[in-house]
């Protein structure tokens, strides 16, 4: 080349060495392959829960609704997977505190879609309905917040 000089074309030809290139190759050969799975299965994952949707919808009770303590009150859902996926029997759960904790009303439901709850003597404005799958438990509903007084 003209007007370059030697030290100029050396300078040049180290810095296609050791481009990113090779530091890249040598980083994954140091162990930096199984970091970029880490990285990537972690962005997946993230991604995931960002988009998750409830695979149950709560129909009743609804919002702000208010049922009466003592009384039969039927709970119903709809699930958005096919039973194979989903499975056949549902376990409904009860909280009075906005989901801080769970009590089991009654586990090997069928997943008809309905259950005829006897309504516990509770005085809440925070009462919540989760309704799982029994065959995948990540496979749920979460009811809004309704009261029972």
């Amino acid at each position: 080349m003209e007007g370059t000089s030697k030290e100029a074309m050396d300078v040049g030809a180290k810095e296609v060495k050791t481009g990113w290139g090779p530091r890249f190759y040598r980083f994954l050969g140091m162990g930096g392959f199984i970091l970029v799975i880490v990285v990537v299965v972690g962005i997946i994952m993230l991604i995931s829960q960002l988009t998750y949707k409830a695979e149950v919808t709560i129909l009743s009770p609804k919002p702000n609704y208010v049922v009466k303590a003592g009384d039969s009150y039927e709970i119903l859902w709809k699930t958005e997977l096919p039973e194979p996926q989903f499975g056949a029997t549902v376990t409904v759960e009860f909280s009075k505190d906005g989901g801080k904790s769970w009590e089991k009303i009654e586990e090997n439901v069928p997943n008809s879609g309905q259950y005829l709850w006897k309504v516990p003597n509770v005085d809440s404005t925070q009462c919540k309905i989760r309704i799982l799958s029994q065959f995948k438990t990540r496979y749920r509903g979460i009811s809004k917040a309704f009261s029972v007084k």
